[in-house]
């Protein structure tokens, strides 16, 4: 088995700005790493923590540095996907000593940890909202699938290949899922698919495969289905997610919006 802490949707800039003119996400940022560092006695152990994407919104090497600087006091292992915010070469440099990142191409990467393999995916494409998994980043994934065993499989991408029914953020979401649901329609492997991107709690299935997105640390998108929705983003709620991937384990929803108590009954 092995457990992780899931932060997703950063979206840090450079110092003086905010992020959409509404957001200061470097305070934000601090204050949930501040928030997390109390909490970790609850969640512990933790075996590293997954960051899903969009880490930066603005792709500046400030933002970066700040990020990885704050992400660091956590003091547990860091792994990371680029999401569509994100500048490629700007985040690989910011997190190029991190074992997993490779050194040039795509930040595809497969690692070990406890009996859980973790596979990360990037669906980057420079320029644009919406994601694609390129036929390298298949082949990443496919190899290490085969060497997996019988183990659990966690796989991080920041687009998730599932539609949540928020009619802005799927139109610019993933856009060759069922490449990935056909790489994955034969494996046994018990796998789990966590992404970001959609800034809350969607659950669903790509295949057999369960499928799980993060809430973002620093705003929310409402759930509504209507085609006259408004296009924007909403303060929260915030929050990240702990996973556990023992039989029987769980994908679990840690909310960061401030809250009282806990009361006694």
């Amino acid at each position: 088995m092995a457990q992780f802490l899931q932060l997703s949707d950063l979206h840090v800039v450079e110092e003086g700005a905010l992020a959409s003119s509404v957001l200061d996400t470097r305070r934000t940022l601090t204050a949930v790493i501040d928030r997390l560092l109390e909490m970790k006695a609850a969640l512990d152990p933790l075996d590293a923590l997954l960051v899903s994407g969009d880490i930066s919104d603005d792709g500046s090497a400030d933002s970066y540095a700040f990020a990885r600087a704050e992400l660091e006091r956590l003091d547990m292992p860091i792994y990371v996907v680029p999401g569509n915010h994100d500048a490629r070469e700007p985040f690989r440099a910011a997190f190029a000593n991190l074992d997993a990142t490779p050194p040039s191409g795509l930040i595809d990467w497969a690692t070990t940890i406890g009996d859980t393999l973790v596979v990360g995916l990037d669906t980057l494409v420079e320029g644009q909202g919406g994601g694609r998994l390129r036929e390298d980043s298949l082949d990443l994934l496919r190899n290490a699938l085969d060497t997996a065993g019988q183990g659990p499989v966690v796989i991080m991408l920041h687009h998730p290949p599932i539609k949540t029914g928020i009619r802005f953020m799927d139109a610019i979401g993933l856009e060759n899922a069922e490449a990935l649901e056909a790489e994955l329609a034969d494996t046994r492997c018990d796998i789990t698919l966590i992404a970001g991107h959609v800034h809350g709690i969607h659950h669903g299935r790509l295949g057999h495969h369960r499928v799980a997105t993060a809430p973002s640390v620093c705003s929310g998108f409402a759930l509504d289905l209507r085609a006259s929705a408004t296009v924007g983003f909403l303060t929260g709620p915030t929050g990240c997610a702990f996973i556990d991937t023992a039989p029987g384990g769980i994908w679990s929803a840690v909310p960061l919006d401030p809250s009282d108590g806990p009361f006694p009954f």
